[in-house]
C-alpha cells in the first residue's frame, strides 16, 4: 500500500496542474519588456500624435488616447499637437520597427484605421507608446468601449 501512495500523489498533482493550465491558458507572467505583440511593422510616417502610417499604407490609430489636433484653430492646441507628433516621431521615425497589439474587440475605427497598442524599443525593451503619451500629458484618455484595453490602467494615481 505504501508503494502505491507516491505514484498516486504524483498523478494527482500533475492532473491538478494540467487542469489549472487549461483553465487559465493566457495567464503566463509577462515582464515589462515582454508585452503581447501580435506582429511587427515598419513605420512609413507619423501623421500626428495618435496616428502612424506603416509601410504598405496601413494607418494605425493609437487606441485609448486622443492627442490634440494639428489643424485646430486654437494656437495653443496646435502647439500641443505638434509636441505630441514630435514625441511620436522621435520614438518611431520612418523606417523604424514597431510592435502592434491590435484591439480584438474593436480592430478598426470608423475611418478604417487599425486600432492598436503601439510598442517601440527603448534601450532594448518594448515601451507602450500609447501609455507614454498619456503619462507625459501629450494625450488624453479616450476610452471607447468595446475595447480590450483600458487606458486608465496605464496611469499611476499614487
Amino acid at each position: 500500500m505504501k508503494k502505491l501512495i507516491p505514484p498516486v500523489l504524483l498523478a494527482l498533482t500533475l492532473t491538478i496542474a494540467a487542469v489549472s493550465v487549461c483553465l487559465n491558458p493566457d495567464q503566463s507572467p509577462r515582464t515589462p519588456d515582454q508585452p503581447l505583440i501580435e506582429r511587427t511593422a515598419v513605420v512609413s510616417c507619423v501623421i500626428d500624435g495618435d496616428t502612424i502610417k506603416l509601410e504598405g499604407g496601413e494607418k494605425v490609430r493609437l487606441v485609448g488616447i486622443n492627442a490634440p489636433e494639428l489643424h485646430s484653430s486654437d494656437p495653443v492646441e496646435r502647439m500641443r499637437a505638434e509636441r505630441a507628433r514630435e514625441f511620436v516621431d522621435n520614438f518611431c521615425p520612418p523606417g523604424s520597427e514597431v510592435g502592434l497589439n491590435v484591439d480584438d474587440l474593436e480592430p478598426r475605427d470608423r475611418y478604417g484605421r487599425t486600432l492598436a497598442l503601439v510598442y517601440v524599443r527603448v534601450d532594448g525593451l518594448w515601451m507602450n507608446l500609447n501609455a507614454e503619451l498619456l503619462r507625459r500629458g501629450l494625450a488624453e484618455v479616450l476610452f471607447l468601449p468595446p475595447s480590450e484595453f483600458n487606458p486608465y490602467q496605464w496611469l499611476d494615481f499614487s
